[in-house]
């Protein structure tokens, strides 16, 4: 295996996210991959995650080739995946996708991961992304207001509610009900269901 080194160049620029989860930054090559930090952050079933991970060599057409994966996945005992972040317009081309079938053999039979392949198709179709790009504004707040503290109360004491319902009960302005809400949930303290609509006081949530 062999470490591929970050850097900017004419073709990648480097993307920088910021991830609490890893606590550190995360380096991508391109805004795609910048966009999959969002749901590997948030995630639930991933613990940790790196960019740029070492790579390895695969045999294809006579010679060894190089290939470093986009990510590496660990979940919650360890188990490695490795990611492929592409656009759909590239992975139907047969030289892509007989190289890529080479690298999932070598990355299962030497290295024992799955190398799984996520295009902008899952990354950016629906309301998810920006949701989680909402939610990952209000990450790492340390500073509770009372008014969060009687958003979170009012929750597990009703187990689950919607946020126009919240805000009506403890009258308190839809802006400050949202920013309440948003701050537990980047916490995990509550949880709601991003992947349905916009997020807004109809959503409800939940601990």
């Amino acid at each position: 295996m062999y470490d591929q080194t970050k850097k900017s160049s004419a073709v990648h620029n480097i993307c920088k996210f910021m991830s609490l989860k890893n606590d550190s930054v995360v380096r991508t090559m391109s805004m795609l991959e910048y966009d999959f930090c969002f749901h590997a952050e948030y995630n639930p079933q991933i613990v940790r995650y790196e960019s740029q991970p070492h790579g390895f060599e695969y045999y294809f057409n006579g010679r060894y080739c190089r290939y470093t994966p986009d990510f590496q996945l660990f979940d919650s005992i360890d188990t490695p995946s490795l990611i492929e972040v592409k656009h759909s317009s590239q992975i139907l081309k047969p030289d892509f996708r007989a190289r890529f079938k080479e690298k999932q053999l070598v990355a299962q039979a030497e290295y024992g991961k799955k190398l799984i392949l996520v295009t902008e198709k899952q990354i950016r179709t629906g309301f998810l992304l920006s949701n989680l790009k909402l939610l990952h504004g209000y990450s790492g707040i340390r500073t509770i207001t009372d008014i969060q503290k009687h958003v979170l109360q009012f929750v597990q004491a009703n187990r689950s509610v919607t946020l126009h319902h919240l805000s009506h009960q403890l009258k308190i302005s839809p802006d400050e009900t949202l920013t309440a809400a948003l701050c537990w949930l980047s916490s995990g303290e509550i949880q709601t269901d991003f992947n349905q609509k916009k997020f807004d006081l109809e959503n409800s949530v939940w601990c």
